[in-house]
């Protein structure tokens, strides 16, 4: 099993708690849409081994949960809750400071911890505490041709699967797009965008950001221009951006950098 050591919680929510666990400690991983367990548990090994101490709960995401209105998704990721406010209470309890890292991935990733970032504010009243963000491939500008791009991504890209994919995606996305027009939703990129700055949600300044001019999926600049916003907002900002890796492949384009910007932002010290 690729995902070797996790307890699931839901369908698309598990959560992997080390011997060697630290009361507090927790990374919170955002996958990518479609993300096959091969691919996530390059991430869930990375930080196995660099962070010993931190149970890791994964949030992974497929197209069906995306396409479901948000409160439906906020349900979806009231599983997730449980594991957090026990560690929040625990903290309370012995008097000691949580130590939670948030890593997503692409438009699956932000919008499952956006989701998960509202349901937690509802319950506890104030932002979630956290030591940073790593936004990995994310986030991406709004636009009909954007999210297409991010959704074809989890699609197999031979014929005729491509086609098959190609027909239900656009059918899906009109449907989206018309509850934009009428007003029922705001574009899903600018709520995400949003919500990862929101001070009521996210208890933190810290964010990092990795991206790749060859990205076919996000561009770059979508993201320079998030982590323009954040440091006009009052974050510490750090960019990585790549000339060569493909979306969500940059630990395997640069696995130094990759390794030494997740321990950066778990020290809590300068990014």
């Amino acid at each position: 099993m690729a995902l070797e050591g996790f307890q699931k919680l839901a369908h698309d929510i598990l959560l992997y708690t080390p011997p060697t666990a630290m009361a507090g400690h927790l990374i919170i991983l955002g996958t990518w849409l479609g993300a096959a367990d091969k691919h996530i548990a390059k991430y869930t090994e990375l930080y196995k081994k660099q962070i010993e101490t931190a149970s890791i709960l994964l949030l992974k995401s497929e197209i069906s949960s995306m396409i479901s209105p948000y409160k439906k998704q906020q349900k979806a990721m009231e599983p997730a809750m449980l594991p957090i406010l026990n560690l929040l209470q625990r903290c309370k309890d012995s008097q000691t400071n949580p130590k939670i890292l948030l890593h997503i991935f692409s438009n699956g990733g932000i919008n499952s911890a956006t989701h998960l970032l509202i349901d937690l504010r509802r319950a506890l009243s104030t932002p979630l505490p956290i030591v940073g963000i790593i936004c990995d491939s994310v986030p991406t500008g709004a636009g009909y041709r954007k999210t297409y791009n991010a959704f074809m991504y989890s699609f197999p890209q031979t014929f005729p699967a491509n086609i098959v994919a190609a027909i239900t995606v656009h059918t899906l996305l009109s449907l989206l797009f018309l509850c934009v027009a009428m007003g029922r939703y705001e574009y899903p990129e600018d709520f995400w965008r949003k919500a990862i700055l929101d001070r009521e949600l996210v208890g933190s300044n810290r964010i990092c950001y990795v991206a790749s001019k060859a990205d076919a999926q996000t561009d770059w600049r979508d993201v320079v221009a998030h982590a323009g916003t954040a440091r006009r907002e009052g974050w510490e900002v750090r960019e990585v951006i790549l000339e060569d890796t493909a979306h969500c492949n940059h630990l395997r384009g640069d696995p130094g950098m990759y390794c030494d910007l997740v321990v950066r932002v778990w020290g809590g010290g300068d990014l």
